[in-house]
């Protein structure tokens, strides 16, 4: 019998070698006469067979590639495991099992550790290395055979490096503000969230807003004004119709003093994501406006936590807070989106904040709008607000994001527009949800560990009152015994013996 090229082992087994062995033809120790199948001639080749049984224990499946390897040789399993067995017990039997051992462990050990040179990370840098040096060998056979186009391959090459190393850094930016060839600032990929805060941030001396100068309402009898930092303080807008199911969303042209105004809102029902019990009127209502107050209380830290979009991968928003005069601090924010930018890349839209509305419950703020206002650098001009609300029946809260353009700015396609107002308010939604069911687990966690604790208390209370109540029972029950007991019991009269001296000690007389 022969086997040839004993072992491909599978990928998961770092070294990779073959076996080459002959075997006596004894036929009275063949597989079908009892035994367990002829065994190599030379100590080389039994080695070989030991490094085949300890690679195959050390794989993630030793049953699977004991299967594969029987039969990539033409051999049954039972064959090939009979023979390996076999094999390591005549080594044990001849004392050379732990020397042998040894060396085949050490072998793959060195094996394995050539091996982990082909890990991925190893091989990510090996091609980036080899793409360098291929490109370096290219341009250099391309200016041996054209001297002349040197310069130009030298401005290629520069410029692919260029290109590598700026993508991760900034996303490739194409402009980095407002010019005659561009809106605003782009970037070819989308950009990372802390190149687009830093770049604001180093340049926040230059915060400019971008609002145009209020305008008088034409048909407005009171002369109101609009533009401006601030415009969508008086924006009145309708969100009742809004559902819970899905973002309503609402876009006005021409309204007068707005260019364009896109509004986004949703509802977010209290029982949907906070249980109430159904109990008598009192306890549902009180039940009911518990669940409100966490509701609105986990929609405010939301919005003052400034986290908008958590959920969503059509936008980036990220708020922070740089130094201003007087030792003040300013918020700013910085969006970049899709399509946002020249040539339907990503634009990237700084902004300031305009305003902050709170309202006091129990000596607790709680913020129920912020905007903020565009500055210059950007691709429109106008005024992001997003709201809290709550609707008739305040049996939920109404969250809605708002984009209103004023005459004279920059507008935004309607499209991108309501992609821009959407994306916002189904990842607030979704983040408020998130919280929300956050914060009542944990209320009910802490109401649940409150009654356990009066609950043992209180039984705590009733037993030390029970023993008590026994014990006083017990020394009741020992004072009848005793007095009827004893004839003399409450007539003892002290004999005065204990208060005269000690003979030899001086008598004290008072």
């Amino acid at each position: 019998m022969r086997i040839v090229g004993l072992v491909s082992l599978l990928l998961a087994v770092a070294p990779a070698f073959a076996i080459e062995a002959t075997f006596t033809p004894n036929p009275a120790d063949s597989a079908e006469n009892g035994g367990a199948g002829p065994l190599p001639q030379s100590l080389e080749q039994r080695k070989q067979l030991l490094e085949l049984s300890v690679a195959i224990a050390q794989t993630p499946d030793p049953a699977s590639t004991l299967s594969h390897v029987a039969q990539q040789n033409g051999i049954s399993a039972e064959e090939l495991g009979a023979m390996l067995d076999r094999n390591t017990r005549d080594l044990q039997e001849s004392g050379q099992l732990e020397e042998m051992l040894q060396g085949v462990q050490a072998n793959l050990a060195a094996q394995g550790g050539r091996g982990a040179s082909g890990t991925l990370p190893r091989r990510i840098i090996g091609l980036f290395t080899s793409l360098i040096v291929g490109i370096g060998k290219a341009t250099a056979g391309q200016v041996a055979r054209h001297p002349k186009h040197s310069s130009l391959l030298a401005v290629v090459v520069i410029l692919t490096l260029l290109t590598l190393h700026n993508i991760p850094k900034n996303g490739l930016v194409m402009s980095s503000g407002t010019s005659p060839f561009s809106r605003g600032h782009t970037t070819f990929l989308n950009p990372p969230i802390q190149y687009m805060q830093q770049h604001y941030v180093d340049i926040s001396d230059e915060w400019e807003s971008s609002l145009p100068e209020t305008v008088k309402v034409k048909k407005s009898k009171a002369g109101k004004q609009i533009g401006g930092i601030g415009i969508t303080r008086s924006l009145d807008l309708d969100v009742s119709g809004s559902q819970t199911d899905k973002v309503t969303t609402e876009t006005q042209l021409d309204r007068e003093g707005y260019a364009l105004i896109a509004t986004a809102s949703r509802l977010i029902n209290v029982e949907d994501v906070i249980d109430i019990e159904q109990n008598d009127d009192d306890a549902e209502s009180n039940q009911m406006e518990e669940a409100m107050e966490i509701m609105l209380d986990s929609i405010s830290s939301l919005f003052g936590d400034r986290k908008f979009s958590e959920y969503t991968t059509a936008l980036k928003w990220r708020s922070f807070v740089v130094a201003a005069e007087d030792d003040d601090t300013l918020e700013g924010a910085v969006m970049s989106m899709r399509l946002l930018g020249d040539f339907g890349r990503y634009g990237i839209q700084p902004f300031c904040i305009s305003y902050e509305s709170d309202d006091e419950v129990d000596d607790v703020t709680m913020t129920r709008c912020v905007a903020f206002h565009t500055l210059r650098g950007g691709h429109f001009d106008g005024e992001l607000r997003f709201a809290i609300d709550t609707n008739k029946d305040r049996t939920g809260a109404i969250i809605s994001v708002t984009l209103a353009i004023p005459d004279g700015g920059r507008t935004p396609t309607i499209r991108l527009a309501r992609s821009m107002v959407e994306s916002l308010t189904s990842s607030i939604v979704r983040s408020s949800q998130m919280r929300i069911k956050q914060a009542a687990s944990r209320r009910n966690q802490s109401k649940h560990y409150r009654a356990r604790s009066a609950a043992q208390a209180k039984e705590k209370r009733h037993l030390r009152y029970e023993q008590e109540k026994l014990q006083e029972e017990m020394a009741a029950e020992r004072k009848r015994k005793w007095k009827r007991n004893n004839p003399d019991a409450g007539h003892y009269r002290p004999s005065g013996h204990r208060l005269r001296s000690p003979g030899g000690s001086p008598n004290f007389v008072s």
